[in-house]
Parts: structure tokens; C-alpha cells; sequence
């Protein structure tokens, strides 16, 4: 081979490299400003109660700038306790989501339930303990470990 096209192939397989690399970083990196319905959790409220875990509500809007900075962190919570939480997003502005919305009387986004059809409980989650993902992964385990007594209990009238 001549000189010429030994320098045109390495070059094309540099900027081939470059390429494939800039192009897998970001797909590893999160999207900027996601909105909150860019989270894709897979699971309907639905499909949540028929599980036996506590499920973990967070009712938004898209345009709420702090349900956007939320996002990540309750991912992180999900993620932390995906064993025994399941994490439902209601989309407040979704008409098919009017009823639950009028029925947990949302005002304010993000609001934060921890609801659990087993017990038939609800309990939301004030706004200060969503600052960060320590503050509330502490408060969902404080209701995780309430579960497991409460497991405990049943299972020991049986």
C-alpha cells in the first residue's frame, strides 16, 4: 500500500472509533432535563396493588421544575429497594388519572404517598423529606420495616 492510503484508512478508523465511542456515552448518560414522564417504570398503580410490596406514589406534572429534579433521586430509592417497593408515577394532567388525583386531593407536585393495599394504609411523605435520597430512603424503610413487624404479626395469629 502507498503511503497516502495507509494515512486516509487510519484516519477514517480514528474518526470510526471517536464515533462509536462519543456515540456509547451517550447512551450510558441520563438525558438533560427529563421530565418526569420520561421515566419509564413499567409498572401501572394496577399492576403495583396486585404485588404484595408497599408502593411508593409519586403524583407530578411534567412542568414542575422541582418533580424534574425529584426524579433522580427517587430513582436511586427505587433502585435501593426494588425488592420490597414498587414506584408508581401519576401524571396529575392525564385525564385518565383524575380520580385517584381528586381522591388523594393533589394540590402540590411532587406529592409523595407510601400506600399499601395489604394494610389498607396510606401515609404521604411531606416535602422536607424529599431533599435527598439518604432523608428518603430513611423514611421509606422506617414504613418497610413497620411492614415486616406487621408480617410478623399475621403470621404468628395464624
Amino acid at each position: 500500500m502507498n503511503k497516502k492510503l495507509r494515512i486516509s484508512l487510519i484516519a477514517v478508523a480514528i474518526i470510526l472509533l471517536i464515533g462509536i465511542s462519543v456515540t456509547s456515552c451517550m447512551a450510558i448518560l441520563p438525558k438533560a432535563n427529563m421530565k418526569p414522564s420520561d421515566y419509564d417504570l413499567g409498572m401501572t398503580m394496577e399492576q403495583a396493588s396486585k404485588q404484595d410490596k408497599a408502593i411508593l406514589t409519586v403524583f407530578y406534572v411534567d412542568w414542575c421544575t422541582y418533580c424534574k429534579k425529584f426524579m433522580p433521586r427517587l430513582d436511586k430509592v427505587r433502585n435501593i429497594n426494588k425488592d420490597n417497593l414498587n414506584v408508581v408515577l401519576i401524571n396529575v394532567e392525564d385525564p385518565a388519572n383524575e380520580k385517584i388525583s381528586r381522591e388523594y386531593k393533589i394540590g402540590a407536585f411532587p406529592t409523595v404517598y407510601i400506600i399499601d393495599p395489604k394494610y389498607d394504609y396510606r401515609s404521604h411523605i411531606d416535602g422536607a423529606f424529599l431533599e435527598s435520597v439518604d432523608v428518603l430512603n430513611t423514611e421509606v424503610h422506617k414504613y418497610l420495616n413497620l411492614r415486616k413487624l406487621a408480617q410478623r404479626g399475621v403470621s404468628c395469629q395464624q
